[in-house]
This record gives structure tokens, sequence and C-alpha cells, in this order.
């Protein structure tokens, strides 16, 4: 890790952490030795050119390229200080504590209510009386500010919703399994500028309970949502620090340039 890339320091305990992270997908190297630490209740943003790594980042930190033939990692990528690609590693497990919002919402052409406990399902914790269920569902829609709105169509399709609402019902379908982490992979890429705004303010409300990463092309809301931000080039984590001095007073000449638009 350059200097220019070197940890932020503050208050906040570590969650992930990495060192000397490689990922080769067969002969090509998509991450270059990335020395990081997401610090707990905070929202990180990765940003950078397209190709730069920064979905193949966010993918290490649930096993999600383990999906990508050819995938080997080298290295250490840490949750709560524990190994994640140890040998063992139990990825059901590591994918209810680390959830995932893609870039275009996914809902299940289920109902509403079908589509909030799905999780449950998964994770074996559907066990549970219908009464109790319907409690859990009505807390998660609630912490994404859906409950007000859809309480009386849970029985619905959820496919049917606006991308606005889809999109706040599959972080409610994440957040109904107790995670301790959301990845976002461009959330607001499929949004109109209304919608991308009350996302971003969901976002604020869930980093105080949850620890939030996110890769975006958009600099503005990176500027706007972020506490941490991290620029990456060619596989490489170039520089890494507070977001307020990665865009006002970045110290890596390649952050500079992209930040202020000279690379695009």
């Amino acid at each position: 890790m350059s200097a220019a890339a070197r940890l932020p320091d503050g208050q906040g305990s570590p969650v992930i952490q990495t060192k000397g992270l490689d990922l080769f997908y067969g002969n090509f190297q998509a991450l270059k030795g990335v020395d990081l630490s997401i610090t707990e209740k905070k929202i990180t943003a990765i940003i950078g050119p397209s190709g730069c790594g920064k979905s193949t980042l966010l993918r290490v930190f649930n096993r999600m390229n383990d999906l990508v033939e050819g995938a080997r990692v080298t290295g250490s990528v840490r949750l709560d200080g524990k190994e994640i690609y140890a040998p063992g590693t139990d990825l059901l497990l590591l994918r209810k504590k680390v959830g995932m919002v893609f870039q275009r919402p996914n809902p299940f052409p289920l109902s509403i209510l079908e589509n909030v406990v799905f999780g449950l399902k998964i994770h074996h914790m559907y066990r549970k009386k219908r009464g109790i269920l319907y409690e859990m569902a009505r807390k998660s829609l609630e912490s994404v500010l859906l409950w007000d709105d859809l309480k009386d169509k849970l029985g619905r399709l959820a496919t049917n919703l606006s991308l606005e609402q889809q999109q706040k019902l599959c972080i409610a379908r994440l957040l109904v399994v107790k995670p301790e982490v959301l990845l976002m992979d461009e959330p607001c890429s499929a949004l109109d500028p209304m919608s991308t705004s009350r996302i971003e303010e969901l976002m604020q409300e869930l980093k105080k309970n949850y620890t939030i990463v996110i890769v975006t092309h958009n600099m503005q809301q990176a500027a706007r949502v972020s506490d941490e931000a991290g620029y990456m080039l060619l596989g490489e984590l170039v520089e890494f620090g507070r977001t307020h001095a990665i865009f006002t007073a970045p110290r890596d000449k390649r952050t500079e340039d992209y930040v202020t638009g000279r690379l695009g």
C-alpha cells in the first residue's frame, strides 16, 4: 500500500480489513495488493473509472466472486477479525452477515410479504409463527420507510412496485435476517434523481445500525453520502481516507486528476 493509500485515523472499530489482497480471474489480475479497513457504522464509498475493480472488491467481502469460474484470491480478508477465505468458512453465514444490494432492484415474483421474509427461509429462520413473521416484516419495512405505503398491500406482487420501492424492498429483505454489513453496488443507477435522493437519505438512517460499503460511479453521490472513500485505478487502491479530504486535498496526483475530472 502506498503512503497515499494509508488508512484514515479516527474513531470506530474496523469491521472489514484486507491486507495484500490480490484477486485473479485466470491469468488476469483484477485486484492488486489492496490494504483497506472499513469502519463500523460508517458509509464507505469506493470510486474510480469503469473497469477499475470497484465491484470486484465489493464482491470479495461476501465471496460473491467465488461464483466466477477461475477466480482466485490471495492475501487476507477479515470480518470481525476472522479470515473469511479460511478453509471451512460457512458461506451461508457469511452472506447473512454481509448482504448485497445490486444495481437494479431484483425483487422475486412473489408477494411483498414473501419477498421480505424470503431470507428467513434461506437461513433456516422460517420456523416461526405467522404473527412473528408478520412482525419481523413490519420492522424491516419500517426500517426502509415503506411500511406506511405498503402495510395494506402486502399480498400484492412485488415486481409491480416502483423502482424506488423495489430497491427499498430489496434492502428490507436483507435487514430481516439482521446483517452486520450492507454492500451496495451502484444502488441508485436505475433510479431518477428524486428516488436517488430518498435512497441516500435512507442510507444515512441505516448507518446508525449498519456498516455500509457503496460502489458508485457518481462522485457527487460519494461526496454527499460517505464518511470515508477510496479511489481505485487498474485494480489498485490508490488512496483511501476521509471523504472530505479525498475530494478537497487528495495526496495522490491520480486521485486529484480523477476527482477534478481530468481523468475519466
